[in-house]
């Protein structure tokens, strides 16, 4: 047809992608053009120069505006809106703008626009593609939350921040690169992307929020950020990437927080530098692929967090001489560790420490003034254990220290012990052999120690210890055969 001004055209009801078409309008030359609807969406060049107005499909017709801004009053909020072209008079879309509009599938944003508001996209489940042009500065919160078949995303040098849950639940999202200006990614900013394999992220990044990968089940790889400020890595930040088979951690660190590499099931190798002064609870538990660690060589680097290898793959770990507490359940259930030594500088281990390290042979305690107590279940369903020593400062074992000790054959309580609680050996069946240093009414208010140990179990005491009667067939404790032997110095 010939060519028509604008006002001359008449507005359709319905749109063909194969034979319609839009005008536009070509500021480079004055003239008025056409694009067939097929040839949608167009290059960035083409975007930059032509259409100023905002053209949509709802229900397959077409609607064409001249906006400025797109909001959430402006007719998409949780619309059946299919796609969009969002023209070059806009210069911003702002929060929930899209919210919901469950039928878009594509977005053409031009470089006019320089701002796109919190949950601009959200919950738009069918949008596969989307381009976020230069002037764009931020990815605010939520701003394309479940957008789960978005296949891909290019972050322009531009971004300098991804918000909160900004990607959150993109599971058709494949791979990400953040540019060098990003300087924060946010919490959950990528949770659940469950198709990402790879990430890149760029070295401006100087914090990555709590849970920010958590749940990316397909990631296999990371490159962390080469930054002297990128000091910590968030809490649960990597937690159930259970693809992640290795990580490194630049020498910036100086904090790993509880959780960070959590049910990374995979993960074979990490290493921590020495930059490193606090690992946080739960950051490698469970995971079952880790054999081998290097703690840091850091005199800042104190203590082992609650669980934080708890039910990992570890075989041997070296504690450096900087440790001087290992809290709650640190090794519970490392069911491949067999043989630990804790340094002389160790005075406090929690309870439940190494519960159920069922390959655990040997275990060395602390030879440390302050180490006092031998905690609640500390070596309990050790199953393995051959052999330990309680070291002459102890003055104190608690409930069920050695239940189920099941290859144990003898031990020697020192004569610093004066409180033991109940059940410490209980069903040490293989336990034939107790040197004890401690008077009778110690054991005597230890609710059934012995109960279920061998009958005919020996206990040997000091030759001078007048609250022992040598002798066979005792019941002590909970064993109602016991012989009694005073013969020790």
């Amino acid at each position: 047809m010939a060519d028509k001004k604008i006002s001359q055209l008449v507005e359709l009801t319905s749109a063909n992608a194969a034979t319609d078409f839009l005008p536009v309008v070509d500021t480079s030359v004055g003239e008025t053009k056409k694009i067939a609807l097929a040839n949608l969406p167009m290059s960035d060049a083409a975007i930059e120069q032509s259409y100023p107005y905002t053209t949509d499909f709802i229900s397959g017709v077409e609607q064409t505006r001249n906006l400025t801004s797109i909001t959430s009053s402006s007719g998409f909020y949780f619309s059946a809106v299919t796609s969009i072209y969002v023209g070059s008079n806009v210069t911003s879309i702002g929060s929930s703008a899209f919210y919901y509009c469950g039928s878009l599938t594509s977005v053409t944003i031009g470089n006019s626009v320089t701002s796109i508001g919190s949950n601009a996209f959200e919950g738009c489940y069918n949008l596969t593609s989307v381009n976020i042009p230069n002037g764009v500065t931020s990815i605010e919160d939520r701003t394309f939350y479940q957008c789960s078949s978005l296949t891909g995303i290019t972050l322009p040098d531009s971004v300098t921040s991804i918000g909160n849950y900004s990607f959150y639940q993109c599971s058709d999202l494949t791979s990400v690169t953040i540019p060098n200006g990003v300087t924060s990614i946010g919490d959950r900013a990528f949770e659940g992307c469950t198709d990402l394999t790879s990430a890149t992220i760029g070295d401006s990044v100087t914090s990555i929020g709590s849970n920010a990968f958590y749940y990316c089940s397909s990631l296999k790889s990371i490159t962390l950020p080469n930054n002297v400020d990128f000091t910590s890595i968030g809490s649960g930040t990597f937690e159930s990437c259970i693809s992640l088979t290795s990580v490194t951690i630049p020498n910036s660190v100086t904090s790993i927080e509880s959780g960070a590499f959590f049910n990374c099931s995979s993960l074979t190798s990490v290493t921590i530098p020495d930059s490193v002064t606090s690992i946080g609870s739960n950051s490698f538990r469970e995971c079952g692929n880790l054999a081998s660690i290097t703690l840091p060589n850091n005199v800042d680097f104190t203590s082992i967090g609650d669980s934080v290898f708890r039910s990992s793959g570890l075989t041997s770990i070296i504690i450096p001489d900087s440790v001087t507490t290992i809290f709650f359940g640190a090794f519970f259930d490392c069911a491949s560790l067999t043989s630990i030594i804790i340094p002389d500088s160790v005075a406090t281990i929690a309870h439940r420490v190494f519960q159920s390290c069922t390959n655990l042979e040997t275990a060395t305690l602390p030879n440390n003034v302050g180490f006092l107590t031998i905690r609640q279940f500390l070596f309990a369903e050790c199953s393995s254990l051959l052999s330990i020593t309680i070291p002459d400062t102890v003055t104190s074992i608690e409930y069920r220290a050695f239940r189920n000790c099941s290859s144990l054959t003898s031990i020697t309580i020192p004569a610093s012990v004066n409180t033991m609680g109940g059940l410490v050996f209980q069903y040490c069946n293989q336990l034939s052999t107790i040197n004890c240093y401690i008077t009778k009414d110690i054991v005597d208010a230890s609710l059934n120690t012995l109960s279920n140990t061998p009958s005919g179990l020996v206990i040997h005491v000091r030759s001078t210890d007048n609250t022992w009667t040598a002798g066979t067939g005792q019941s002590i404790s909970g064993n109602t055969n016991v012989e009694v032997i005073k013969d020790l110095i």
